[in-house]
């Protein structure tokens, strides 16, 4: 053992031992109890749980303790045994130890919380759902966003850290997709390692998209990929960022996938929800909460390649699309014509420096904002313009409920709010919220 092994080692051995008892979940999934009036925060502890605790950072208000031991008698009966051979070790999931039906619970509270306790929305005026969740909650990402650590494997990052953790078998993602890791890890062990990270995404038709983010040197990935078959597998395509922009390394580019009954085709830096069953699930509701007829014109901010946008078509008169991803606009339009609508407009800019180009005032609002939500001066416009009804599709209950807090102020009342379970066995939560113009 080296000195700063061992410094290490004498520093955490002599930090204060605590007995702690878990009041409730932090929206990260961190267990959270109090000692000497002291918000501590613990990962792994559920509930209603005693256990011992080390402390392990310490702020002026709160700290963070690492559990060592459960007391027998207090373990909760929500605990379960998580299958994930590195769960713990690995960043990726945050709530495996607990069962599936009560992370739906948890889920729903922090909503709840975060509207009450951010936004001020007065809770007993909103008609709040219960999580909708998923019948088989695993196998269910399309995508997965993979570093290069040591020896050339390929993992998620560690919680807190920069550090990878390889698996065997990660159960969020399909086995095929899991083979493909294994082939290429394997594959790119004595190549390129300028190559850091790789992202992988699978529609549901089984065909696969690699992507190199980012690469210096195109010649050699080509060089590369024609001597190695793992690459170029059946309905597989490979593409590397070169400079900032994507190159078609191998393959066709013809991924897309089936939303709500339509084709969309997705290009490798455009977004596209990671679970397919709960995009349907999400995006549904929020065609419920918008009450479409032929006569309503439809303002979809925070478009992406058009998935809300052309099933808002599919009923509306007219709707216009703003996104700021060039690529995702681009892909938007080629999806409005895939479909046959000409109906849907689509705009590449900011929100906030493009509602101006529009010329048709709204009826309906359709904001579906990146996770640190809607700018200030979009929210500030839509009071301005006051349409009768707003639907907000968010990922995060944080920026959720300060943009609702901000629309309240200015006339809006919040009627109905759906958390979906986007993402198992995780802290994150995706909800869909309805606010209509007070006295509308």
């Amino acid at each position: 053992m080296n000195s700063k092994d061992r410094l290490r080692r004498d520093a955490l051995s002599s930090r204060e031992l605590i007995e702690l008892e878990c009041l409730r979940l932090s929206s990260d999934g961190s267990g959270v109890g109090y000692h000497k009036g002291k918000a501590t925060f613990v990962t792994g502890l559920l509930p209603g749980e005693r256990a011992q605790v080390q402390i392990l950072e310490e702020k002026k208000n709160w700290q963070r303790g690492k559990l060592l031991s459960i007391v027998k008698e207090t373990e909760s009966r929500h605990r379960v045994n998580p299958p994930c051979t590195v769960y713990g070790v690995c960043g990726g999931c945050q709530l495996q130890h607990l069962s599936y039906e009560e992370t739906l619970v948890w889920k729903k509270r922090w909503v709840e919380d975060n509207l009450a306790r951010i936004g001020k929305i007065d809770m007993e005026k909103v008609r709040i759902h219960p999580t909708i969740g998923m019948a088989e909650p695993w196998r269910y990402r399309n995508k997965a966003r993979l570093h290069r650590g040591e020896e050339g494997r390929l993992g998620y990052y560690q919680e807190r850290s920069n550090a990878t953790v390889p698996f065997t078998d990660c159960l969020l993602i399909s086995e095929s997709m899991n083979h493909w890791v294994k082939d290429i890890e394997k594959s790119l062990q004595e190549f390129a390692p300028e190559v850091k990270t790789l992202t992988f995404r699978e529609n549901s038709q089984g065909k696969g998209m690699l992507i190199f983010d980012p690469i210096s040197d195109l010649q050699e990935i080509r060089e590369f990929l024609a001597r190695n078959t793992p690459c170029s597998g059946k309905g597989r395509a490979v593409w590397g960022i070169f400079e900032g922009k994507p190159e078609l390394l191998w393959g066709k580019d013809d991924f897309t996938e089936e939303i709500l009954g339509r084709e969309f085709k997705i290009s490798p830096l455009a977004f596209l929800q990671v679970n397919p069953i709960q995009t349907r699930n999400l995006y549904t509701k929020a065609l419920q909460y918008a009450e479409l007829t032929p006569d309503k014109v439809v303002w979809d901010l925070y478009s992406g390649i058009g998935t809300i946008t052309l099933a808002l078509g599919a009923i509306a008169k007219r709707v216009w699309g703003i996104e700021e991803n060039p690529y995702a606009v681009h892909d938007a339009k080629l999806n409005a014509e895939l479909n046959g609508m000409d109906n849907v407009k689509f705009l590449a800019g900011k929100v906030e420096d493009t509602l101006s180009q529009i010329s048709d005032s709204p009826d309906i609002v359709v904001l579906d904002p990146p996770r640190a939500g809607a700018h200030l001066r979009v929210l500030k416009e839509l009071i301005e313009l006051q349409p009768p009804r707003i639907v907000y599709v968010s990922c995060d209950p944080g920026t959720l409920a300060r943009d609702l807090g901000i629309l309240q102020n200015g006339g809006y009342q919040v009627r109905e709010a759906q958390p979906v379970d986007m993402f198992p066995w995780t802290s994150h939560v995706e909800t869909t919220i309805l606010l209509q113009r007070q006295n509308a």
